[in-house]
């Protein structure tokens, strides 16, 4: 614990600031998925419900807790989520967060710039926070980043992918889940 104190002069207020590791620490989730396989659309998972679209449509291609993914990567391990990136998945927080973040891998060789296209979505009414596109670097056999995002409360994320037509993974997403919300 660090203590701070300002002395004053002449009449002023003197403060003290207590700095602890108790108030630095977040409740970070992070989800490796290792919880058996559902399709990604209308599952509930930890606080999170996912969506999985393809046109207007809900769509079964795409997969939680698989292991038919990229196998190890820098930012992915099995199991995953796992889909199509014609695809777009939803993700839902039932508790808004100000901390998130996720590996992704994608089945080309070659990297991409601004592959994944990210968008983030404040609370409420859901107005656009921001949109992000993430350029992709080879991972060692396919194409891969990791995203983090720390701010002000979002409550969905949606993800789709620019290169359509071949799969995605999902991996180690992380967000911040206030004390005393079981997961």
């Amino acid at each position: 614990m660090n203590i701070f104190r300002f002395a004053c002069t002449s009449g002023c207020i003197a403060l003290t600031f207590i700095s602890s590791a108790c108030f630095a620490e977040k409740n970070i989730v992070t989800e490796t998925y290792d919880t058996g396989h559902f399709p990604c659309d209308g599952t509930s998972l930890a606080g999170i419900n996912y969506g999985f679209l393809m046109g207007a449509a809900p769509n079964a291609d795409c997969a939680i807790g698989t292991t038919s993914g990229p196998s190890e990567t820098y930012n992915i391990a099995e199991p995953n989520i796992e889909g199509h990136s014609t695809g777009v998945l939803h993700l839902s927080f039932d508790v808004p967060t100000t901390d998130f973040g996720f590996g992704v891998a994608q089945n080309v060789t070659t990297s991409f710039n601004q592959s994944v296209i990210i968008h983030l979505n404040r609370p409420g009414v859901g107005l656009l926070r921001e949109m992000v596109d993430l350029t992709t670097t080879v991972d060692p056999f396919f194409v891969g980043a990791r995203y983090d995002y720390h701010g002000p409360a979002i409550k969905t994320v949606t993800v789709s992918f620019s290169n359509l037509g071949g799969r995605f993974a999902i991996d180690n997403v992380t967000y911040f889940r206030p004390p005393g919300r079981s997961k």
